[in-house]
């Protein structure tokens, strides 16, 4: 009997075993997965207290993934097919082959402690950890697959998540630069500032934290400002399933996006735009730097703050800047203006299409934008223009940086606590409208605002229907929108009561400052607000940072169930109001 009649039997017998292969192939992946993340974290944290026993990890892990898809390629009707129909997993093999090769030829290739090494693995186990759970609960008899979970309750829960584990990272000893650990509360607030890229801080980033630190905020900046939920399913676009309906109308709803079948496109579009505009930053600040080796992590830092609108910084040249501050400016802006507004821009720039092909949302978005920036520029000015010092360039540097950080970002070159009463209630108005939908900023957004202004001249004009740009709004649109405001402003106002009972020493303008900027996970602060806050005080932050990332709409969507519309309708009532 020939070989490949004795192969060709081994496969058909072990045929029927191929579909519960992969179910428990992936159990042992994701437990392998997670021991691994575990150890390289611990030493991460602790000093590396566990190198040898990180090192064993790592080699047995590596062997049953090794093993493991050469028995899933073997019991394969075609092994040259399953290479084909796996080709990422293929190639992560292939770097796991090249370490397990240096392992045991040591510092062939490389060093065994190296940090590349070390930041690959980590690449590789989030794969495997993040396909793995999902293949298993997609395989799973549980209620979950059952009863699917909402998009919205989902994401809530991928936000709690991140928090939890930013928070266990953050109060390991080796990210305080004292060597100590900073406490639940501060890594707690540390944790939810970053993850919902706010920016508020009761520890200097720069100074109360080691570059470990430093690190795990940046991290924590990136996964909070796309989600953690876009990061787990951009690993699906590489596994063998792809994205299936519930997943793209997940993407859907976290990007405010109504078209269902674009949720896949949507999601590379995002990581394209975010990883092209963030490195073209880098190199931009790190060109204002004479591209000092030594500024390198300082500049990937604040490309990413910047872009992602967190308002995290590790030093404060930008202050005397012009190049730094319009750097800065330009990533605000990109990363205030929503992805859909840059996809459809983009598409119609590679089209040669004009204005009057943008979708409406485009044009409300950039016009709004444009507009709020001008007005912010102009009341600086009128209302502080001593404060802003220099040569007319200058002058309109801080007005333009200024204005479009302070609606969304956080960035400032200015005291905050020295401006006066109508500049404050200036400001507090541009942070409460924020940025434009689908953006890394919140507030009540720049649509609902614009939205609401409308629907008040119509109604003022006598009009029936509201139009923008010769187009009628639904009144469902407009429903949302009355919802979304009245919600933003019933949050704030119960946060400010709130701080006004727990902080009653602090400047009543100051608190109302700090709770909308933290609503509209802005992060500016008036002086040093946010650290002389009570525990109490901070706690109530801490929850107004979170409702303002979720959204307003996200927020009363999951906490409000579908119900049926009854079959009947009560008669039309007349009220005297106004």
């Amino acid at each position: 009997m020939t070989l490949k009649k004795i192969i060709r039997k081994l496969k058909l017998k072990f045929y029927d075993a191929n579909q519960n292969i992969p179910k428990i192939i992936g159990q042992y992946n994701l437990i392998g997965s997670f021991l691994v993340l575990a150890v390289i974290i611990l030493n991460f944290g602790f000093s590396n207290f566990l190198v040898k026993e990180q090192n064993s990890v790592i080699l047995i892990v590596s062997i049953f993934y090794i093993t493991s898809y050469f028995i899933r390629g073997a019991v394969h009707v075609n092994f040259f097919d399953f290479i084909k129909k796996n080709k990422f997993l293929s190639f992560l093999i292939f770097l796991i082959s090249l370490d397990l090769t240096n392992y045991f030829l040591p510092n062939i290739l490389y060093n065994q402690l190296s940090s590349i090494r070390i930041l690959c693995i980590l690449i590789i186990q989030f794969y495997f950890f993040f396909d793995s759970l999902s293949n298993t609960i997609k395989s799973s008899d549980s209620e979950i697959n059952k009863k699917p979970i909402s998009p919205p309750i989902l994401l809530i829960i991928s936000f709690s998540s991140l928090i939890i584990v930013g928070t266990l990272l953050l109060m390991m000893p080796e990210i305080a630069s004292s060597g100590t650990s900073i406490g639940l509360k501060d890594a707690l607030f540390t944790s939810v500032s970053s993850c919902t890229v706010t920016g508020l801080t009761v520890l200097d980033t720069a100074i109360d934290f080691s570059f470990k630190g430093q690190l795990v905020i940046l991290i924590l900046i990136q996964l909070g400002g796309v989600n953690i939920i876009a990061f787990a399913t951009f690993f699906a676009l590489f596994s063998r399933k792809g994205l299936g309906i519930e997943q793209q109308k997940m993407i859907s709803e976290n990007f405010n996006t109504q078209n269902l079948l674009s949720g896949k496109s949507l999601l590379i579009r995002v990581f394209t735009f975010s990883i092209i505009i963030e490195l073209i930053g880098t190199f931009l600040i790190f060109s204002s730097y004479q591209f000092d080796y030594k500024m390198l992590f300082e500049s990937v830092f604040h490309s990413i703050s910047a872009f992602n609108n967190a308002g995290f910084i590790l030093s404060d040249d930008f202050v005397n800047s012009l190049n730094l501050k319009w750097y800065f400016t330009i990533l605000i802006f990109l990363g205030a203006i929503g992805f859909p507004t840059l996809s459809d821009v983009f598409s119609n720039f590679s089209k040669k299409r004009n204005w009057k092909t943008l979708h409406l949302t485009t044009k409300i978005s950039l016009l709004s934008s444009f507009m709020l920036i001008f007005i912010g520029s102009i009341a600086l000015y009128l209302l502080e223009s001593t404060s802003i010092d220099g040569s007319l360039l200058e002058k309109i540097t801080d007005l333009i940086f200024h204005s479009t950080s302070g609606r969304t970002a956080g960035f400032t070159a200015i005291d905050f606590s020295t401006l006066g009463f109508p500049l404050l209630i200036t400001f507090i108005f541009l942070m409460f409208i924020g940025a434009s939908p689908g953006s890394f900023g919140g507030g009540i957004k720049t649509n609902t605002f614009v939205l609401i202004i409308y629907s008040f001249s119509s109604t003022i004009r006598g009009k029936k229907n509201v139009e923008i740009f010769n187009r009628r709004i639904s009144s469902s649109l407009l429903y949302k929108s009355y919802s979304i405001l009245l919600f933003a402003l019933i949050v704030i106002f119960i946060g400010w009561i709130c701080l006004l009972i727990t902080d009653p020493n602090i400047n009543p303008i100051y608190l109302l400052f700090e709770q909308t900027s933290a609503f509209s996970t802005v992060g500016l602060s008036t002086g040093n607000t946010t650290a002389e806050l009570s525990n109490i005080g901070q706690i109530i932050i801490i929850i107004t940072m979170f409702i303002g990332r979720i959204g307003t709409l996200l927020m009363a969507f999951s906490l409000i169930q579908k119900k049926k519309n009854p079959n009947y309708n009560y008669p039309k009532a007349h009220l005297m109001v106004g």
